[in-house]
């Protein structure tokens, strides 16, 4: 069984009980809202445990799974908005210094 999700921590959370991340991709939104997508077996039991305030978590195995989700949630927001395509380059130190023109 496959799950949606775009909360960070419920993402976290089913990765660290032992679910497998699919996929993630941004939203068409017009904001910087991701996607990640989960499946395993009991992943629908698990969706609800999240959902009633049941859930419980060891809490190193869920910093892992946090940090490894942002890594990944931030390199593809990194990828969408740092393209030519989207008018924005980085300065050195990250920060974004405008729109360019693109040929």
């Amino acid at each position: 069984m496959r799950l949606l999700t775009n909360d960070l921590y419920e993402g976290a959370w089913l990765l660290s009980r032992g679910m497998t991340l699919v996929n993630l991709w941004m939203e068409a939104n017009g904001k910087r809202t991701v996607v990640f997508e989960f499946e395993g077996t009991s992943i629908e039991g698990l969706k609800e445990e999240y959902k009633h305030g049941k859930a419980q978590a060891n809490v190193y195995q869920l910093k892992v799974a946090m940090s490894e989700l942002r890594d990944r949630m931030y390199a593809l927001i990194r990828e969408k908005t740092d393209s030519p395509q989207n008018g924005l380059r980085l300065r050195k130190g990250g920060q974004y210094v405008g729109a360019c023109q693109t040929p």
